[in-house]
């Protein structure tokens, strides 16, 4: 007999599968990323809705099959974020973290820390607060969650401290001092103190975005996984 599950979750990716069924991805609170089957999915109202969609948190019951994937079995809204649906370039941004999240988490490893750093930042990027600031404090924080923390406190050659601003590698993983890059620059200098400071992005909220764009392309490097969204990222202007 299987034993029943219940946890908060996220969708993270949905396949159809067969006439009615649906192959999900979903990060939850208490067990971390699962893989499931919702069975008739596409034709059940009752059981899950309009609740399996990117950007709706919801409670989920699912067994466990002993098998790769899970039976999901109900779901349960908590809160919708309908500002996503009504905004492409918010959708845009929130597919980032979404995708972000799957690439830097494993299967089945509980990481509630990170479950609730997504939650809140999409929460704040519903709520129609500055985006872009919050999409780069979230990548920086569940980088460094996930154990992927870029080093910007000393030279990812030299070792020694950096002091004031810096040069960035996406291959060494980390700032790179004046001295140690040579002739292979960056297009733009980094600022580590830039990233600490809320007021300064939002100053400079194109600076920002080129942030973001480096630690997603940091991101793809170091956990070798491609993230699509990426491709639209790269295409946002201000």
């Amino acid at each position: 007999m299987h034993s029943m599950n219940t946890s908060e979750a996220l969708l993270l990716r949905k396949t159809p599968y067969r006439d009615a069924d649906y192959i999900l991805s979903l990060f939850t609170k208490d067990i971390g990323k699962i893989s499931g089957i919702a069975r008739n999915a596409k034709n059940s109202m009752k059981r899950f809705g309009a609740r399996l969609e990117p950007f709706v948190h919801f409670r989920v019951s699912f067994k466990d099959t002993g098998r790769e994937f899970k039976l999901i079995q109900d779901t349960e809204t908590i809160q919708v974020f309908s500002s996503f649906i009504e905004d492409i370039e918010l959708f845009t941004l929130g597919s980032l973290l979404l995708e972000t999240t799957d690439t830097l988490i494993p299967r089945e490893s509980p990481n509630e820390e990170l479950f609730k750093l997504l939650i809140e930042a999409l929460s704040n990027l519903n709520s129609k607060k500055s985006p872009l600031p919050i999409v780069l404090q979230f990548q920086l924080q569940a980088l460094s969650i996930s154990g992927y923390e870029p080093n910007l406190h000393s030279c990812a050659k030299c070792e020694k401290p950096i002091k004031g601003d810096s040069y960035f590698s996406t291959s060494g993983g980390g700032a790179v001092c004046f001295e140690c890059v040579g002739e292979r620059k960056n297009s733009f200098i980094f600022s580590k103190d830039f990233l600490l400071d809320t007021d300064l992005m939002e100053s400079d909220l194109e600076k920002v975005l080129k942030y973001i764009k480096l630690f997603t392309k940091f991101t793809e490097r170091h956990t070798e996984k491609e993230i699509k969204s990426s491709r639209f990222i790269e295409e946002l202007k201000l």
